[in-house]
């Protein structure tokens, strides 16, 4: 009879031990996922939200008198610098943003990490850019006369998109 009494009780105790794995388990997966937030995979709902954060910042920016005026005016060293500080401003958002909370960065490479992301962010911001000045029909404006002063506005409205486009990841991880 004693035997039987401790054939149960150890095999309860087993069973009790791996529910109490099971749930070690699944304490440590929301742990990641709530407060560690450990960046997911660049995925289309990421593309989604980046161009929404791009497009609210853009409509901001691109609805101010000045912007016209100031794009027109632009000249190629400006340019140069709004393209190269939209790009720094994009690689440190990703970076600091996302790459920083990577656990296992000998799977997840910066190279790719940063690669696609900054790719897929820039693409989207020159596109809801241009987007925004043709919808706004600011082309047809009276200070815009060339193709090159179309450019030049779709690169100024191009640099607050940028910042618009990685806020969603930045609100989705803080």
């Amino acid at each position: 009879m004693d035997t039987k009494f401790e054939f149960r009780v150890e095999r309860d105790l087993k069973k009790e031990e791996k529910e109490i794995e099971l749930i070690e388990k699944n304490i440590s997966r929301i742990n990641d996922k709530l407060l560690d937030k450990v960046p997911s995979r660049f995925s289309i709902r990421d593309v989604i939200n980046a161009v929404f954060g791009s497009l609210i910042m853009g409509i901001t920016f691109t609805l101010k008198g000045g912007t016209i005026m100031t794009a027109v005016n632009l000249h190629p060293c400006n340019i140069v610098v709004i393209v190269a500080a939209t790009l720094l401003v994009l690689i440190a958002e990703i970076y600091f943003i996302s790459y920083t909370r990577v656990r296992d960065k000998s799977s997840r490479r910066l190279g790719q990490f940063l690669t696609k992301r900054l790719f897929s962010l820039y693409g989207i911001t020159l596109s809801v850019s241009f987007m925004l000045v043709y919808l706004f029909n600011l082309q047809n404006n009276y200070l815009v006369i060339t193709f090159n002063d179309v450019l030049k506005l779709v690169i100024l409205v191009s640099f607050p998109c940028a910042i618009g486009a990685a806020v969603p990841s930045l609100l989705k991880k803080y």
